[in-house]
């Protein structure tokens, strides 16, 4: 017999799902690059090894972590011209951090700031392959060793000492990049140097935007001195050097010509993945790399306006709202007033703001009861702005006219599921009389979302393994299942059922909703439910078992 339990806390779980994100590591191994296998042993340095304190901050508010970790880098060669690349080979110890929740097969990009001093200031970045890895509950979270490659400066001179100053780990799941930054707060120290001597080549240059450029645009580069034919790749680090990411790009149509010039430009990310702030834009053709200072910024609330291409009108008129100064790729909620300030849903249309801040919609004047226009960004109440509306009517004598306001509130309401029932039974197996396969079926469960967002959602199980009385066990993979799910009448959205699996200590998908940028929000009901086996094996002792099955919705 199988009993299933709802937990009791979804906030609780939401916030070590997230946590298993941001603080990923285990038994992954990540790409080694080919250009370091067979260097020459002379032209490496030992490895430098510290243990400095980090602080890291977990993603979506989900609080901090603190605590020592070993840093180990490998550095060669051991002496470099101007400009010249360096290999590094990092491994890091346990986090500070764990995970509540076990996850398979995670994408995760790892990368390392070293602080340079002596011969040459500044930050550069390691940043290491993307690889997937699995992640450990309750277990200390420990990233697999990577390698990356940085540039020194071009007027390095002498002796560089290179120390750690930041980690930051990017996870990839539902479509999003979570980001978990560690900052050695205490203890550090140097893990190697380089010398840099002899003469390097020209360096390159590069020239950016001197005002604030926003979110999700192409920004215009330039530059010279760079490698002819070679192949730019932008990324955006923090002012100063460090975190380069280039993540932060979204896209690029940089080229070198045969003069060594560079043309053409990057698309920042949107606003959600750039905050604003002043940053420095980094590009590196493999052979050379140049930064410029770049600023970030995003429309103030407060500056936003809108427009109608008539003021005027019968019902029926078709016009077009328009508005500027708003945040990039935002739902813009536009809907007709009454006199007394009240929506009139039937007007209501929704349309997303460009790269540029601004929108353009048609609106279609339903009733003579409109008064003003109203357009607000993500249902925020300080981006309302209002703009008054006439309706007119033809002419003639006689008859009248007389209105009824009918009002009703609408709050959003939460992410809950309920199911038919917490029993499975398997029924009775007979030793050495047939297969030993049992079926079942799982408890139908139903996934309610009235948050009105477009967030999605994840309805996952973990087993544990069969017990009697006596001490006999059945393992948790000896139960297989094939979810299956459905969208109720009226709901919007796709649910995406989880394939067939082996079930066990890791989440295994039984239903989830994938965010949906085509529409405003996803919602309803959705049912869930799976066909269940079970396989007993043949040495089991007789008696009478049981195990949990833990549904999970976040």
């Amino acid at each position: 017999m199988i009993r299933r339990r709802r937990p009791g806390k979804a906030g609780l779980l939401a916030a070590c799902f997230v946590l298993s994100l941001s603080c990923a590591g285990a038994t992954a191994v990540a790409a080694q690059p080919a250009s370091s296998a067979n260097a020459p042993d002379a032209a490496r340095q030992d490895a430098g090894t510290v243990t400095p304190n980090v602080h890291c901050t977990l993603p979506a508010g989900q609080g901090e972590a603190t605590g020592p970790q070993e840093m180990t880098v490998e550095l060669s060669p051991a002496v470099v011209a101007p400009g010249g690349k360096v290999h590094a080979k990092v491994t890091l110890g346990p986090s500070p951090a764990t995970s509540q929740l076990a996850l398979k097969d995670v994408p995760t990009i790892p990368s390392l700031d070293l602080a340079m001093s002596g011969g040459a200031t500044g930050t550069v970045t390691v940043r290491g392959a993307e690889f997937t890895m699995d992640v450990p509950a309750g277990k200390p979270i420990e990233l697999p060793p990577y390698e990356g490659d940085f540039l020194v400066p071009a007027n390095a001179s002498g002796a560089v000492s290179l120390a750690p100053v930041r980690t930051l780990t990017q996870t990839k799941v539902l479509g999003s990049v979570f980001e978990t930054p560690c900052d050695v707060v205490g203890g550090g120290g140097s893990v190697g140097a380089v010398t840099v001597e002899g003469a390097g080549a020209e360096p390159a240059t590069l020239t950016a935007p001197t005002a604030p450029v926003r979110p999700n645009t192409a920004v215009p580069l330039g530059g010279s001195g760079w490698t002819p034919g070679g192949s730019p790749v932008p990324s955006l680090c923090a002012a100063g050097g460090g975190g380069c990411d280039p993540l932060k790009f979204s896209g690029n149509d940089l080229t070198v010509d045969a003069q060594g010039t560079l043309h053409g430009t990057a698309t920042l990310a949107p606003a959600g993945a750039v905050p604003d702030g002043g940053y420095e834009v980094k590009v590196n053709d493999g052979t050379k790399e140049a930064t410029a200072p770049l600023t970030v910024e995003a429309v103030a609330a407060g500056n936003r306006e809108i427009s109608l291409s008539r003021g005027s009108g019968p019902v029926g008129t078709v016009l077009t709202v328009s508005g500027r100064n708003y945040n990039p790729d935002r739902w813009i909620n536009v809907i007709g007033l009454d006199a007394a300030g009240t929506g009139i849903d039937d007007s209501a249309v929704y349309v997303k703001s460009a790269p540029d801040g601004t929108f353009a919609v048609e609106f279609t004047v339903v009733s003579d009861a409109i008064a003003a226009v109203q357009a607000d960004e993500g249902n925020d109440p300080a981006t309302v702005r209002t703009v008054p509306f006439t309706v007119t009517t033809g002419g003639g004598g006689g008859g009248g006219s007389a209105d009824q306001r009918l009002s009703t509130t609408v709050r959003a309401g939460t992410l809950s599921m309920t199911q038919d029932g917490d029993v499975v039974d398997f029924g009775t197996t007979v030793l050495g009389a047939g297969s030993g396969v049992q079926r079942s079926r799982l408890n139908r469960v139903e996934v309610e979302d009235a948050r009105g967002v477009d967030s999605g959602w994840s309805l996952t199980a973990t087993l544990t393994g069969f017990t009697s009385a006596d001490g006999g066990t059945i393992p948790a993979g000896a139960v297989r299942w094939t979810p299956t799910c459905a969208a109720r009448d009226g709901s919007v959205g796709t649910p995406v059922a989880g394939s067939p699996a082996a079930l066990g200590s890791e989440a295994a998908s039984l239903c989830r909703m994938n965010p949906d940028g085509s529409r405003p929000f996803t919602g309803g009901r959705f049912d869930a439910d799976a066909a269940l086996t079970l396989t007993v094996p043949g040495s089991t002792r007789p008696g009478d078992y049981g195990a949990t099955l833990t549904l999970t919705l976040l």
